[in-house]
């Protein structure tokens, strides 16, 4: 039966015979990935059996459906001043949920996932008016869903009107998701996070402005602790007082002893005071995409060997440096020297080239290019020059997509990796030999095959 027929067949009119409880409990299993077309079904839960009904209540999508009236027609000059249409109706729809909760107890039971929106995301901008959501309603609903274990509030702003309601038990939640248009309200959500113990996964993202300053003039009363905080700014260039003030916000309301990853791509000022107040800190990601900082900067933690994603290799208190396909190095010493704040030991250099036969292009051009491409190598020297500021600078690893050229090392190290994945490059790579008094150990990676030699 083709997907598209499939609403038909499960959505029954009243004084329509119903399927049997078997054949619709087939047809559900189907549907295990078809979440478009459990959407558009209206499915009975007396058809629900204990193996099926698991798997759809673990996650639940709030407002499930909107309609044209959501959207906010006020374009008039004060339109932001008042609600519009759109919060309204996005309030009113919470609030129906809490309902629909309280009446259902095999709801309550079995979700695990709540994800909150505003209506009819895929229209007009972003602005505060969109997903106005009352704490104190929000706390209902968290209230009624014992065995939550993940929230993601997208693009729905909590306002507090009212006083608020105190989480019925302290629980821990496996992450929580919240993105906004201004960080502004986030003093309404941290006083709610403090109800929880811990938050194992906290992920912010701010798309218009961070808050011009945070009411720090008294401590909360319980702080969040939280292993991993991840910050997004989607901004075209946030202040440097505003998000000097954000970061401040997040040492002065989070529990961070307990912090094992940091990861921002905000690198103005103020990302280190993080930093300094989580003394369990073991990974640090600093991320940015914009072409004036074309890298990654991230350390991986100790307990982690190797780790593989593409074309990122973690070692041991690693740090990584992955430059742009040109080889640009814009900013990067001066970015090393303003975020590290404990020793490396440990330096990846990572750098991939392509090259492709074109017509009209002989051999040797793209030799040339290659050789090139190569010489960017060789500037991993003045990262060498700029780490031993840090000292314990023990290994260096070498990830050649296309080929290895003979390092020339200032120090003498413990190990010397290299990365190919070519094997007969690999091959290469030992008819080259490396001088023994370059490192004590040697280990190459291929696809199909995995060393280690002794130098020594």
């Amino acid at each position: 039966m083709p997907s598209d027929h499939l609403p038909s067949f499960l959505n029954r009119r009243p004084g329509q015979a119903r399927f049997p409880r078997e054949l619709v409990n087939k047809v559900i299993k189907e549907l295990d990935d078809e979440k478009g077309v459990l959407k558009q079904c209206s499915l009975v839960a007396k058809s629900w059996d204990s193996e099926i009904s698991p798997r759809l209540l673990r996650r639940v999508l709030w407002p499930p459906c909107a309609t044209k009236v959501d959207i906010c027609e006020d374009t008039s000059a004060d339109a932001t001043s008042t609600p519009c249409k759109y919060a309204t109706r996005s309030q009113n729809s919470f609030a129906l949920c809490v309902e629909i909760l309280s009446l259902s107890s095999r709801l309550q039971r079995e979700v695990r996932e709540l994800v909150c929106m505003p209506p009819n995301e895929k229209h007009g901008p972003i602005d505060d008016a969109r997903g106005a959501l009352e704490l104190k309603t929000f706390v209902q609903i968290v209230n009624h869903l014992p065995h939550l274990e993940s929230i993601d509030l997208q693009l729905v702003t909590l306002r507090a009107d009212a006083p608020l309601p105190s989480v019925e038990t302290r629980r821990t939640l496996k992450k929580l998701s919240a993105s906004s248009s201004s960080a502004d309200w986030l003093w309404t959500l941290f006083p709610f996070l403090s109800s929880f113990e811990r938050v194992q996964h906290l992920v912010l993202t701010v798309y218009k402005s961070f808050p011009q300053g945070w009411p720090t003039d008294r401590a909360p009363s319980s702080k969040l602790a939280v292993e991993i905080l991840e910050c997004n700014h989607r901004m075209e260039q946030p202040l440097a007082t505003s998000s000097l003030s954000f970061y401040a916000g997040l040492v002065h309301n989070l529990d961070l002893r307990a912090l094992l990853r940091f990861v921002s791509n905000d690198l103005q000022p103020g990302f280190t005071g993080v930093i300094s107040a989580a003394p369990a800190l073991e990974s640090l990601g600093l991320h940015r995409s914009d072409r004036r900082l074309p890298l990654e900067v991230e350390t991986i933690p100790p307990r982690l060997t190797s780790v593989d994603v593409g074309c990122t290799f973690a070692v041991h208190m690693g740090l990584v440096i992955l430059p742009s396909a040109d080889g640009t190095w814009n900013s990067i010493w001066e970015t090393l020297r303003a975020a590290v704040q404990f020793p490396i030991r440990s330096i990846l250099v990572n750098v991939a080239f392509s090259f492709f036969q074109l017509a009209g292009v002989s051999n040797e051009d793209l030799y040339t290019q290659y050789e090139g491409a190569l010489s960017q190598i060789t500037q991993w020297q003045t990262a060498v020059q700029v780490l031993d500021d840090f000292g314990l600078l023990e290994s260096i690893i070498f990830m050649v997509r296309f080929n290895v050229c003979q390092p020339v090392l200032p120090v003498r190290l413990k190990s010397i990796h290299v990365h190919e994945r070519q094997l007969a490059s690999m091959q290469d790579t030992m008819n080259k030999g490396l001088p023994r008094r370059y490192g004590d150990i040697l280990h190459v990676k291929a696809a199909d095959l995995e060393f280690e030699a002794s130098l020594g």
